[in-house]
Formats: structure tokens, C-alpha cells, sequence
């Protein structure tokens, strides 16, 4: 019963995307803002996103790192995706600097931000940049939870609310795959934060965490320094972009593989809990240090049927 259950929760936060394919149609369409940094979380939603693309044949005519956009080739396309996570706010100024200039500059094309939560430390700061999107005649923002839907209504007239895009990942098991294991005692993964975003880490759990930095090697330290030394060349940029996808393809696999051998996880990462739910893992949840975790559980994932979640301490 319980994996049905997960089956359909899993089915139906996927399929929800189909209504972003529907404001894209088939327009030209150009996707900007993708992570060339470490953060797994990031990476797992550009390639949920990437498959969205495949899913619904969304005609993408070109694809950027944060620091690799040629400004000329968005004159091209016809709608502009931001990429969606939780850097929208004050909190990582490189990514919301990017979004303001080119909703300044563009006026005249579609602008569509995929999924994101939203957190301003300064409400100066926050008023200041929605009046900016909020000129904007036909910029669409998708936000991830409830609290971020109350304040992206100061930055645009057309809010909807829409799961992660790492969703679109799913299948990435079988039905018969998920679910509580009969090892014992259990496989305890403890993934906790180390950033800005860390909560004080884990105190129910007598373990050393990690954080996704861990699972970096040297070999894609090295794959990042010469994919930023190729993009100082325009006409190396699309082959620096090939390396980097194939590089996320690796580090995700990676990834899936390390949680594959866990039976039970304890995150107060986002993207290990939806890491974990994509696996069908037992979960016990803990927030970020301003609730972006249980916003993003009560909206979406409060019907998974092998989760715990931590009470505010």
C-alpha cells in the first residue's frame, strides 16, 4: 500500500510540470543560470531540468553557466528560463544580480524563473528588486512553497506554485525498490549543512555528517578550473558546457549510488530529502536555518509515506 502510495505522490509532482512546458510551447527558448558549482542539490535540479526539456521537446536554442552567458545569443530566443533552487533573496547576490540585469534589459521577451523559494534578510532590498520585476510585462515566477508564493506576488501578477524540478527525474527506481529495508540495524545516511543555510546540525543523531562536498573528487576540482579558463574564449563556451553536463551526469550518478547503499537518512538539505524521496528512503527531516525544508514538505511532500520530521528545536 505504502508503495503506491509513493508511485503516485511521485507521478503526480512530475507531471505537474507539464503546465511550465505549456507557457513555454514550442517558442525558442533559452535556459541561463545553470550551476557550475559543487551544490549536488543544484545539479540534480539542472538535470531534472534538462529532462523536462526531453520529456516535452521544449525547443532549447541555447544553455549557459552564471558566468559563460553571451548576452547576444538571448536575443535569439523567444522565452528566458532562469534556473530554479534557492537562491532567489539576498542571500547569493551573483544569481540575483544575473536576474536583474537581464530583466531589465529584456523587457521584450518572456521571462520564466522555474521553481525557486525565496528569502530576504533585508526588506529594503526586497522591495527594491520587486519593483524591478514587477515592471516587467510578462515575466512568470514559479516558486516551490507557500511562504515564497505569499511574497512573489510583490514580483509578478502571473505566481504559481510548482514542485522542484528535480521531480522530473522521476523514475529513478522501481515501485519494488522503495520502502522500509529489513537490514539491521539500518544503513544511516547523515547528510547536514555546512554553509550559511546550517541550522546548528544534526543533535538527534550521534554521527558525523557530510555535506555534499564530499563527494567531490580532486579529478572534478580540476574539470571545473579548465571549464572556467575555456570560457574566457566565446568559441570554446559550448565545449565547456559539454564537459560540465557530463561532468553533473557523473557526480549525480555518484550521488544516487552513495544513498543507494543507505537505508535510512537524516538532512536538513533539501535536495536529500528530494534525493531520498525520488529513492523511496525512510527520511528523517530537520530545516535549514530559515525554513526552506518544512515549507517545501508541507506543500508537497506531506502525503510520502516513509517520513519524519524533526520538531523545532
Amino acid at each position: 500500500m505504502h508503495q503506491t502510495s509513493w508511485l503516485e505522490c511521485m507521478d503526480s509532482l512530475k507531471e505537474k510540470h507539464k503546465d511550465i512546458a505549456k507557457l513555454i510551447g514550442n517558442q525558442k527558448t533559452a535556459y541561463i543560470d545553470i550551476p557550475t558549482h559543487f551544490n549536488v542539490g543544484d545539479l540534480l535540479i539542472y538535470k531534472g531540468t534538462d529532462k523536462f526539456f526531453s520529456d516535452y521537446n521544449i525547443n532549447i536554442v541555447y544553455e549557459a553557466g552564471t558566468l559563460a552567458i553571451d548576452f547576444k545569443k538571448l536575443e535569439e530566443a523567444d522565452v528566458i528560463l532562469f534556473h530554479g533552487g534557492g537562491n532567489f533573496g539576498d542571500l547569493y547576490p551573483l544569481h540575483q544580480k544575473l536576474r536583474e540585469k537581464v530583466i531589465k534589459d529584456f523587457s521584450h521577451k518572456r521571462i520564466i524563473c522555474l521553481p525557486q523559494s525565496i528569502h530576504y534578510d533585508s526588506q529594503d532590498a526586497l522591495i527594491k528588486s520587486s519593483v524591478l520585476f514587477k515592471s516587467h510585462p510578462d515575466f512568470h515566477f514559479f516558486v516551490r512553497d507557500d511562504k515564497s508564493f505569499e511574497i512573489a506576488n510583490q514580483f509578478s501578477n502571473n505566481v504559481y506554485k510548482m514542485p522542484d524540478m528535480a521531480h522530473s527525474l522521476h523514475p529513478l527506481v522501481d515501485q519494488l525498490e522503495v520502502g522500509p529495508s529489513n537490514i539491521v540495524p539500518p544503513k544511516i545516511l547523515n547528510l547536514i549543512r555546512v554553509d550559511k543555510e546550517s541550522n546548528g546540525g544534526n543533535k538527534s543523531l550521534n554521527k558525523v555528517g557530510f555535506d555534499w562536498v564530499n563527494i567531490i573528487t580532486p579529478t572534478d576540482y580540476f574539470i571545473q578550473t579548465m571549464y572556467f579558463k575555456m570560457i574566457k574564449l566565446k568559441y570554446l563556451r559550448p565545449r565547456a558546457h559539454k564537459m560540465w553536463s557530463k561532468l553533473s551526469d557523473a557526480i549525480i550518478f555518484r550521488s544516487i549510488q552513495y544513498f543507494s547503499s543507505h537505508t535510512l537518512v537524516h538532512t536538513d538539505r533539501l535536495h536529500g530529502l528530494i534525493l531520498s524521496c525520488l529513492l523511496g528512503k525512510e527520511i528523517f527531516l530537520k530545516d535549514n536555518s530559515y525554513g526552506k525544508n518544512t515549507n517545501y514538505y508541507k506543500a508537497w511532500l506531506f502525503e510520502y509515506p516513509y517520513i519524519e520530521v524533526s520538531p523545532s528545536e
